[in-house]
């Protein structure tokens, strides 16, 4: 698959950041999210011995962090939740090193394991969000080529998110739905985007600015799929899920919130430093790089830390003042400092948790609605076994 490569452009025109006393969060409820993401993991990874395998245990763990809503991929180019009980087979990704999705062959009713798992949710009260990555058949690392759906639009993505919400409001309802991400870091997981955006615009993605056409391309295709899930589902707020790449600022959209996904190795400081980008097509099944990666994150850390971080703020100042220019609550469900990261006896999280102690009080400044400590906030890591930590920070954000 193409990994998203972190973009650095710069818009035509600065957002304005006139607040005032008005506040959309003390509309909304809940009026802060703390947000943990699980995305396939908690369906994929299911089975005995394996981090979701007991749903009471993790949902009360989640709880007793401070979390109090779940990002969750429902596979809704798949999953039928009108026949729960149909058996998908995966075979071995051999991802060893692969942090979330999953990592090992498996079966079973995934439908089964999503109804189970709604219930304790809706027992526990908890809020969750919806997001889809849409792996479909041209997806390296797709386990089912042959069942999924294939959305070739982002129309036709919301079609789908719509016959699951018509199954979905049935069986569930949609207290606790905090909003639906109907496709994941726009353009990257949506299958022939990006190549639709080469053919039509004229224009890779890469480059200093949107081009007009491009700006129209995102802002016709992704207002008609709000506009049709808007109307069919007047009680839920919709969104596409974007990389804090601060070219978004030209594009008109009609999002109900904003899910910007904000990470260092968009500034190229840190990815040369770090050489990141090297490592790309070995990330899940080679650790040979591991030891040099943390070395160089640890200089960069020392050399550039405030550098990195006076630039992060000025683009979460930005998408900030975006967000309260048009309306659209601002959240990260998945940010702050690498988008890759692992348990490795070579890697030390030292840095990457230091980072996400400074995100929570720029999340606080910036008056965001939902914040995330790091990509990472699931039991299979060992950071997840430091309650204290967690809740030192959810605490922060929450009552701050």
């Amino acid at each position: 698959m193409d990994f998203p490569m972190q973009e650095s452009g710069i818009a035509r025109r600065a957002a304005r950041h006139d607040p005032g006393k008005f506040d959309m969060r003390a509309w909304l409820n809940p009026r802060r999210l703390t947000i943990v993401m699980w995305d396939q993991a908690f369906l994929m990874r299911h089975f005995p011995g394996q981090s979701f395998a007991d749903y009471d245990r993790v949902l009360d763990e989640t709880m007793e962090r401070g979390y109090n809503t779940l990002r969750l991929d429902p596979l809704p180019q798949l999953i039928d939740l009108a026949s729960p009980e149909t058996v998908f087979r995966w075979k071995d990704p051999h991802t060893p090193y692969m942090p979330w999705c999953w990592d090992r062959a498996g079966e079973g009713p995934l439908g089964t394991f999503l109804i189970e798992f709604m219930e304790k949710v809706r027992e526990r009260r908890l809020n969750y969000t919806l997001s889809a990555w849409w792996f479909t058949e041209a997806s390296s690392n797709n386990p089912f080529p042959s069942e999924s759906k294939t959305p070739r639009t982002h129309q036709e993505a919301a079609e789908l998110w719509a016959r699951m919400l018509r199954e979905w409001q049935r069986r569930f309802g949609f207290e606790g739905l905090v909003y639906v991400d109907i496709a994941n870091e726009v353009p990257y997981f949506l299958q022939g985007f990006l190549k639709r955006v080469e053919e039509e615009t004229g224009s890779g993605w890469g480059g200093p600015a949107f081009n007009s056409r491009l700006i129209t391309l995102l802002s016709s295709e992704l207002n008609a799929a709000m506009s049709a899930l808007q109307g069919e589902f007047p009680m839920l707020r919709f969104t596409a899920s974007i990389h804090g790449d601060e070219r978004w600022l030209d594009v008109p959209l009609n999002f109900d919130c904003l899910d910007v996904h904000f990470y260092a190795d968009a500034d190229p400081r840190w990815r040369d430093r770090t050489r990141f980008g090297d490592a790309m097509q070995s990330l899940f099944t080679d650790d040979a790089w591991h030891a040099d990666f943390s070395r160089r994150c640890g200089w960069t850390r020392d050399a550039v830390a405030p550098m990195l971080r006076a630039r992060q703020r000025a683009k979460l100042s930005a998408f900030s003042a975006w967000s309260l220019e048009q309306g659209m609550p601002l959240t990260t469900s998945e940010s702050w400092s690498t988008w890759y990261y692992y348990d490795s006896p070579d890697l030390d999280w030292g840095w990457l948790l230091e980072w996400a102690e400074w995100s929570v009080e720029d999340a606080l400044e910036y008056k965001m609605w939902g914040w995330t400590p790091h990509n990472y906030c699931q039991p299979q890591f060992k950071n997840w076994q430091d309650v204290r930590w967690h809740r030192r920070l959810t605490d922060r954000f929450l009552c701050a």
